[in-house]
């Protein structure tokens, strides 16, 4: 599921990071199309534009990885590795793999309230075109009984199994996924975090400490942000308001707030960005896994802030679902996930923060 409501301004903020080097403060910018959004790339410290078609070939890599359109592609292969109403025994990727894993650890403490295996449902709706078309009841219908994380099995490593008896030869490499017949895994919710925190670990493997990732408003920011005078600063990252603009201004960028921060990744889900409206109802591409309809709820959006790109991903979904009751002290005591902030805004304009989410505020 995208996230396509972050905006970055990468601005001076007299706070810095004590106990550095100065060092070239040159930088490096580039723009590309992946993952079915725009992807933005700024590198400090270098003049050398390498790095930049090095993070594109990069996301070209990934995407042949983690499209669900694409169809050569490992998801889409296997999505649809055999034919309507058969099972499917894969091996797939590392990467793949444990993205998989993530999310399905999610859905198992969420009881499915967030599915990795909606893909199903996601497949009927088209929120990136004009045709605005609401998919048809029974087929809906059809398809939801597919919806259901229970029907994969994530057997592991191949090296780690291969003494099972699971009908497999010494060909095999790789993880082992079993799916259920007809059922799909979508990763809209969790691949574009997975993949920011890769392309900030090969930023670092290739020597740089200060760069920012944007990949369709996921905002990845590795250390913080090296200055003119070649120091260490915050990144200012701007969340983008929920709400629509006054009369007249609807050509202006309203934001929320601006946040201060290095080292982490911001992520925002939201319905209005992904969304259109007919016989005037809004729909939007947060959907529900028990109804496979958009999800409906007093929340308008909410932000995430973690050292984690990838549980920043997946945690703005899920509690975008379920609501700051069931996600927020469930995930931290069951699934083990503390290292996060977050921000609930709700439709009538109240706001529900997690304690230190605060200490990111741009202070003047």
């Amino acid at each position: 599921m995208k996230k396509l409501i972050i905006s970055i301004s990468l601005l001076l903020l007299s706070i810095m990071f004590t106990g550095c080097k100065s060092r070239s403060v040159g930088s490096v910018s580039g723009t590309g199309f992946y993952f079915d959004t725009v992807v933005s790339f700024t590198v400090y410290g270098t003049d050398d534009d390498t790095i930049i078609k090095e993070l594109m070939s990069e996301c070209e890599r990934y995407e042949k990885i983690f499209s669900p359109t694409l169809e050569d592609s490992e998801l889409y292969k296997l999505n649809h590795s055999a034919p309507a109403g058969t099972a499917r025994l894969a091996f797939v990727s590392e990467d793949l793999y444990k993205c998989i894993e993530k999310a399905y650890s999610i859905s198992r403490i969420m009881d499915g309230r967030y599915d990795i295996t909606i893909r199903p449902v996601s497949e009927l709706w088209d929120f990136g075109s004009e045709k605005h078309i609401v998919p048809d009841v029974k087929a809906i219908e059809e398809k939801l009984p597919y919806v259901d994380y229970h029907r994969i099995v994530l057997r592991g490593k191949w090296e780690d199994i291969k003494g099972e008896n699971l009908d497999a030869d010494e060909s095999y490499e790789g993880y082992r996924i079993d799916i259920s017949p007809d059922t799909m895994i979508d990763l809209g919710s969790v691949a574009k975090g997975y993949i920011g925190d890769k392309l900030s670990e090969y930023l670092k493997k290739k020597g740089y400490d200060s760069a920012i990732v944007s990949l369709g408003g996921n905002v990845q920011c590795l250390g913080g942000k090296l200055n003119e005078a070649g120091e260490y600063e915050d990144f200012r990252v701007a969340v983008k308001s929920p709400f629509p603009a006054e009369d007249g201004k609807e050509d202006e960028v309203i934001y929320q707030e601006v946040l201060s921060v290095r080292g982490v990744a911001v992520v925002t889900s939201g319905i209005y960005e992904r969304c259109f409206e007919k016989d005037g109802k809004i729909y939007h591409h947060i959907l529900d896994a028990g109804t496979g309809y958009p999800v409906e709820n007093d929340l308008v959006s909410v932000t995430i802030v973690s050292a984690s790109g990838l549980e920043a991903d997946i945690l703005s979904t899920a509690c975008f679902i379920a609501g700051y009751e069931e996600t927020v002290e469930r995930l931290k005591k069951e699934a083990g996930i503390t290292n996060f902030q977050a921000e609930f805004i709700y439709k009538d304009g109240s706001v529900r923060k997690t304690e230190g989410f605060d200490e990111f505020f741009l202070k003047n």
